[in-house]
């Protein structure tokens, strides 16, 4: 007496998993004819398949014709018809654990940030590290302070998972998510000789040294830093705002943090008719851990303000 034929060994392919998932179209629609439109393929394509899967399981699954009236399961297709559902509700709880995993990461988060982070208005940094900790308690923070080049090369080089930063460029294999965005002026201290200059021309104006970043700046605001030729540098925006401080440098700053120092007379605009600009600043990270789970939460923990 022969041994009954196995009909599935191994592993299951792509390919059998596409058969079942037709079969169990076509029963659900209850035809070859009404399930083109589910499956977007040709009633001979999916006839086809059945065959293919017929010849793969080695059993007969169901009397088809052309018509839906027709159409019916033998026992063996009823029988594997309630198995496919079997394994649709084991895959939905497998998609369920997953989500249980996610919602207590573990491992670690490393996010480099501006090191101005707590002026800018616009991101409440406090509130979104609450929000992060509350959904991933396990989860270990490492938040790092970096300038904008600093940050992007940080991500490349796999040193940080995440970051904010103004928008300077678009670097490859990296993603970026705007999130706001920020006007900057041209700034001198309170003890510069420009800042009790009523009418001080733009020639005398770009004679001053400039206070600028050591990196490459925004290209909608190269063109005003080219019109300074004496530049010092700094790598940070503290240091840059200290040398604009020291009443020796002009130098352009976010409002948001020089507000305080103009309130203060400390600082003082500058033509803000003339020498401004506006930048976006986005979340960046590498393309590759786009769906990391961690880079998500960060993502979606995020609390911008208006």
């Amino acid at each position: 007496m022969s041994k009954p034929k196995t009909a599935l060994t191994g592993r299951l392919t792509d390919m059998d998993l596409r058969l079942l998932r037709v079969f169990r179209e076509v029963v659900r629609a209850g035809g070859l004819a009404p399930a083109e439109v589910a499956l977007n393929i040709s009633r001979s394509t999916i006839s086809v398949h059945l065959s293919d899967l017929e010849a793969r399981l080695g059993m007969q699954l169901c009397l088809r014709s052309r018509g839906r009236a027709d159409f019916k399961l033998t026992q063996e297709g009823e029988a594997l018809f309630q198995a496919i559902n079997e394994l649709d509700g084991h895959l939905d709880n497998f998609k369920s654990q997953v989500n249980a995993i996610q919602s207590q990461l573990t491992g670690s988060l490393r996010v480099v940030l501006p090191d101005d982070v707590l002026e800018i208005p616009q991101l409440d940094l406090p509130a979104t590290i609450a929000c992060i900790r509350d959904q991933a308690p396990q989860l270990q923070l490492d938040l790092q302070l970096a300038a904008p080049q600093e940050l992007e090369l940080e991500i490349l080089a796999g040193r940080a998972d995440v970051g904010i930063n103004p928008l300077h460029s678009h670097r490859p294999g990296l993603d970026y998510q705007p999130l706001f965005h920020h006007q900057s002026l041209l700034y001198c201290g309170g003890q510069h000789p420009l800042a009790e200059s009523k009418d001080v021309s733009e020639e005398s104006l770009t004679q001053q040294e400039l206070a600028a970043p050591s990196h490459a700046v925004f290209s909608g605001a190269a063109h005003l830093y080219r019109l300074f030729p004496h530049k010092s540098t700094a790598n940070h925006m503290a240091a840059r705002l200290a040398m604009i401080l020291s009443g020796r440098f002009v130098g352009f700053l976010p409002e948001y943090l020089a507000e305080r120092y103009v309130q203060t007379g400390e600082l003082v605009a500058l033509h803000p008719e003339r020498f401004r600009y506006r930048i976006q600043n986005a979340a960046t990270f590498k393309r590759s851990a786009a769906e990391h789970p961690a880079v998500q939460l960060f993502l979606e923990a995020l609390v911008i303000r208006e």
